[in-house]
């Protein structure tokens, strides 16, 4: 029996009682809950949701609040679905170190906004947009328990790996054998490179600081390439089509799984680049897969919140 058998069994039973054996059953499932989960962790001798959360509060500590450092650039997007950012209204927050639970604590004790107003005195509120360039745990989780299945004795390269959300992924949740984050900014290359030494890492993780398009050998010999957010609020314009040039040029592994957000389609149609999809790339269907993942990760097989469709997977052909 697998996961989604016991959740689809668990409800059979409850839907099966009448309202006072219902009661009294979630009664004994709430009294034994937290013993279970505790036997369980210790029975298994390593979990892989404790020590990441070690580490999300590790990053957190090392990073100002909107997780921009002052080495970094960001370009505010002239071209695509986020040129409308204004640099006035966007509230940078990275979704690996704070969730929605987090942010809402956050603006509880007045260290963050969800607002902002719009002619000052008046409560005129209108939203800030909150741009993030890091996977949340969540995302995590889909990517390497749910999308890409067995990892044993491949590579993993994360182009961008900011806060190495992603390695750490790859490292607690998958037997990749090496896994790789290219990051052009010092600073982060610096949080990166503390997390890896106090957690032991370096078994199977490695951190590079440099520009991608100086690592041809690196991405040609990839089995799974990451580009989550990766280029729209880092690049100027010619700078991304550079490098979407030089990816189309040097993945061509065959079987070589890349990982995007957003769409490739959309990255490339934003900055206007033609390039042959078709003779490159296959998408892979994720429907599926997804329905799962929602079951397990939000409690609902359609989630409405589900931040995974954004997530697209693409296999070299």
């Amino acid at each position: 029996m697998d996961v989604v058998a016991a959740i689809d069994g668990f409800t059979s039973i409850y839907a099966s009682l009448n309202s006072d054996q219902s009661l009294e059953f979630l009664n004994w499932v709430k009294e034994n809950i937290n013993d279970l989960i505790d036997k369980q962790i210790k029975s298994t001798g390593h979990n892989s949701d404790v020590m990441l959360e070690s580490i999300r509060e590790d990053v957190r500590s090392l990073l100002p609040l909107n997780g921009v450092t002052e080495t970094e650039k960001i370009c505010t997007p002239s071209v695509g679905p986020n040129a409308d950012c204004d640099k006035l209204t966007t509230e940078h927050i990275d979704a690996f170190c704070f969730n929605d639970d987090d942010i809402d604590d956050l603006c509880d004790e007045g260290q963050m906004s969800r607002n902002y107003c719009s002619d000052c005195g008046s409560r005129n509120v209108r939203p800030l947009t909150f741009i993030t360039h890091s996977a949340s745990v969540k995302e995590i989780k889909y990517i390497f328990q749910h999308l890409l299945g067995d990892l044993r004795g491949k590579s993993v390269v994360d182009v961008g790996s900011r806060t190495g959300a992603i390695l750490y992924g790859a490292y607690l949740m998958s037997e990749a054998s090496c896994i790789v984050g290219v990051e052009i900014d010092p600073t982060f290359c610096q949080v990166q490179n503390q997390i890896v030494t106090k957690y032991n890492l370096q078994d199977r993780v490695q951190v590079y600081q440099k520009d991608i398009q100086h690592c041809g050998q690196l991405i040609q010999q990839a089995d799974v390439l990451i580009l989550n957010n990766v280029f729209e609020f880092f690049m100027p314009l010619d700078t991304q089509k550079s490098i979407w040039n030089f990816l189309y040029q040097n993945v061509r592994k065959k079987g070589c799984f890349i990982v995007t957000v957003p769409s490739i389609q959309e990255s490339l149609d934003a900055i206007q680049l033609p390039l042959d999809l078709g003779t490159w790339l296959q998408e892979s269907p994720t429907g599926e897969i997804i329905t799962r993942a929602n079951l397990l990760l939000y409690g609902d097989r359609e989630s409405e919140d589900s931040e995974l469709t954004q997530i697209h997977l693409y296999k070299v052909i």
